[in-house]
């Protein structure tokens, strides 16, 4: 079977290639995955950069990819929720960059019919990071009032939506040319932070602030909108300069979060849910490498999805 493969760290065109690897066996807790489509995230380039190599340790050739839709091939004995030919959203460990994927039986749920393949395998690691943070990470503590810095990528933007779902108020900054989609989602104020100062438009009104963006400035204005002992929430990086008395979180993935909870949490909500594609790409080791290079840079809003053709 066709794979897209690290043989190093690297630039995307001088280390990402295309490998053909024997199909894994199956056992009774696991099921196998032809997959017909897969996002690309900022995580995958930042491993493939060598970002991670400190403390995650990898052997090449190395499939990257989390995040995958496609259709059950074979289910394991143990596994009862899914059968052969289940449409199906997959979060693995690694390895979604190719034509199929053996995963746990645990990290895989149903398709609901709602949502299309790309967005499907699109949404997989930004809801995880929402549910998980909103639910488990502050659940009872976050206050009414929640302020979404980046509120126009994957991430912001679902928070932005599952948010308002639970009768939260919520602030949100991002460009101004993504100010009709954040609103459409349901912010309920909204500043472009390439305009004004967020900080000031919002200061001292959010009991908790989301930091979904890369870090930098956006955490200082953070801390203003921050209410004195409120919650500050960062997916990337804690804003050097506390100055406000408060909680200060980084946001990062746990053994103590479930998978199959958060998976099935979406499927409840997915006829509701948006997500914005920015392109879908062919099955091709030529656009895996477009993803990872246009990833490195600023980016639109939207995710990118690698689909192949059925």
């Amino acid at each position: 079977m066709k794979r897209f493969a690290l043989k190093d760290y690297g630039t995307a065109k001088d280390v990402l290639i295309e490998i053909q690897a024997e199909a894994r066996p199956v056992d009774e807790t696991h099921v196998r995955v032809a997959l017909l489509a897969f996002a690309i995230n900022p995580y995958d380039v930042a491993l493939r950069q060598g970002a991670m190599r400190d403390f995650r340790i990898v052997k090449f050739p190395y499939v990257l990819g989390n995040d995958g839709a496609g259709i059950v091939t074979e289910v394991g004995a143990a596994v009862t929720h899914v059968k052969v030919g289940d449409e199906v959203i997959v979060h693995a460990i690694s390895g979604t960059y190719g034509e199929e994927i053996v995963a746990p039986g645990k990290k895989i749920v149903k398709k609901p019919a709602a949502l299309s393949w790309e967005v499907a395998a699109g949404l997989v690691t930004p809801w995880l990071t929402t549910y998980n943070l909103v639910t488990h990470l502050l659940g009872d503590t976050i206050g009414q009032t929640v302020m979404v810095q980046g509120a126009s990528g994957a991430v912001g933007s679902l928070l932005v939506q599952f948010l308002k779902k639970q009768g939260k108020t919520v602030l949100a900054s991002a460009s101004k040319r993504n100010e009709s989609w954040v609103t459409r989602l349901g912010a309920d104020q909204f500043a472009a932070y390439d305009q004004a100062d967020a900080g000031k438009v919002f200061a001292n009104q959010a009991d908790t602030v989301i930091d979904a963006t890369k870090g930098g400035v956006a955490g200082e204005a953070g801390v203003q909108i921050m209410k004195t002992g409120g919650n500050f929430v960062a997916l990337n990086a804690l804003p050097k300069e506390q100055t406000k008395t408060g909680n200060y979180l980084a946001f990062g993935p746990s053994k103590e979060y479930s998978d199959f909870e958060a998976l099935t949490a979406l499927t409840e909500v997915a006829d509701e849910i948006q997500l914005k594609i920015a392109e879908v790409l062919p099955f091709t080791l030529a656009s895996v490498i477009y993803g990872h290079e246009k990833l490195e840079g600023h980016p639109s809003a939207g995710k990118i999805i690698i689909k192949k053709e059925q």
